[in-house]
């Protein structure tokens, strides 16, 4: 008996709670995502690029149905309240956070279970799934794995706008699984201060000690910048149209230093990094990147001690009439493009800032650092993680125009 897990999270290119109680459950909730941070990217090559968000989402359904150690567990580590309707309260008031539709930005989150028509949800389940967490129930045919793999993926590229065309493929669908819990979401915003893809050149981004040629974006304007001592990194927020969401980026100091930067966030929280960020003129060289990112993140739960919940001892028996499931795989899927415009759910060790005039500074991002996309208002973070491997600058090719017409004669 399985449970397939799916997230699935997109960006694309180019609400509203105000009571303070609100904001200290979303900073409580955010204790999750450096953990979550930390254990999907440590000894791990490449970009990685996860949504505490969507994830959470997911877990929050799964929460709904478990009991005992398996719900102790899930708790424990989104730091809920243990009395079942406050923690209802937490999830409901947390999942609303995550739309937006402005003219500025669009957020929005989309949850979905699809269950086998041979079982029957328990009726207090299902209720909570459409009406707590706002989850859409389908029941299919496991049997039919195509026909199933079709239906969920069309349901993710629909959620994504096209940018995550599939998340499942039918081989991973057989007669056993018993419910696939899906969720989507998508991003979309434009910076308030656009980088002007004219002053886009070729850099150097260095990355163990080899120099990576990378298409390098400039931006000269005031954002809110600081050196944080602690973590021996800067801390830049460029915000999108609006304000109301921004990118944080964390570079440090060394160029191998994004390993130590990320072990030691733990101990660092982003507010308070917030809070040390002071509005300074800043000329930021940052490179394009783009992340498509798959991973089973069971291994990075079970590191946050989430550990029933992926055993045959799971007790999920607030799901199903009659039977006890068990989450065999939970899949995570993002892609990421960050541009000029937007973006579209990226020499000496100790040279990194120069003076400039008006005691601005000059930031070359010329190795791995961090980043999250933050709902400013709330708190929330939306989408995390590192950038190892940028994207590579390509010349663009020089069209040449070359006129044919009829010969002809004349006298100069």
């Amino acid at each position: 008996m399985r449970v397939l897990i799916c997230f699935v999270v997109a960006f694309a290119s180019l609400q509203t709670l105000d009571c303070l109680d609100t904001r200290a459950l979303y900073s409580r909730l955010n204790f999750f995502d450096i953990d979550l941070l930390k254990y999907s990217a440590e000894n791990k090559n490449g970009n990685v690029m996860v949504s505490p968000a969507s994830i959470k989402s997911t877990l929050a359904m799964l929460l709904e149905g478990a009991t005992g150690e398996t719900a102790d567990e899930i708790r424990s580590a989104l730091r809920l309240s243990s009395v079942k309707d406050d923690l209802r309260e937490q999830l409901n008031l947390y999942l609303k956070a995550l739309h937006s539709n402005s003219t500025e930005t669009v957020l929005e989150n989309a949850n979905a279970i699809f269950v086998s028509n041979k079982l029957r949800l328990k009726k207090d389940y299902e209720t909570n799934l459409r009406y707590v967490y706002f989850s859409e129930v389908v029941p299919v045919n496991f049997g039919n794995n195509g026909v199933v793999a079709q239906q969920i993926n069309a349901w993710v590229n629909g959620k994504t706008k096209g940018l995550i065309p599939s998340i499942v493929d039918q081989a991973q669908i057989n007669a056993s699984t018993e419910m696939i819990v899906t969720n989507a979401l998508y991003f979309k915003g434009s910076w308030m201060q656009a980088f002007n893809p004219k002053f886009t050149r070729p850099a150097c981004f260095y990355n163990k000690g080899v120099c990576h040629n990378v298409a390098m974006m400039e931006l000269q304007t005031d954002v809110q910048y600081a050196y944080v001592d602690n973590l021996r990194a800067h801390a830049v927020e460029l915000p999108y149209a609006g304000k109301r969401y921004s990118m944080i980026l964390l570079v440090p100091i060394e160029r191998d230093g994004c390993a130590a930067l990320i072990r030691d966030l733990p101990f660092m929280s982003l507010p308070q990094i917030s809070d040390l960020l002071e509005s300074t003129e800043v000329q930021l060289s940052l490179p394009k990147f783009t992340v498509d990112y798959n991973e089973d993140i069971i291994q990075a739960l079970k590191s946050m001690r989430i550990n029933a919940l992926f055993s045959p001892s799971a007790n999920l028996s607030g799901i199903f009439e009659g039977t006890t499931p068990y989450v065999s795989n939970l899949y995570h899927k993002v892609h990421m493009s960050v541009d000029e415009q937007g973006t579209v759910a990226a020499a000496a060790s100790a040279a990194m800032v120069v003076p400039l005039i008006n005691d601005g500074v000059e930031l070359r991002v010329d190795r791995p650092f961090v980043f999250f996309i933050r709902d400013n208002k709330l708190g929330l973070v939306l989408f995390e993680g590192k950038i190892d491997e940028p994207t590579e600058y390509v010349e663009k090719p020089i069209n040449y125009r070359v006129k044919t017409s009829r010969p002809f004669f004349g006298i100069f």
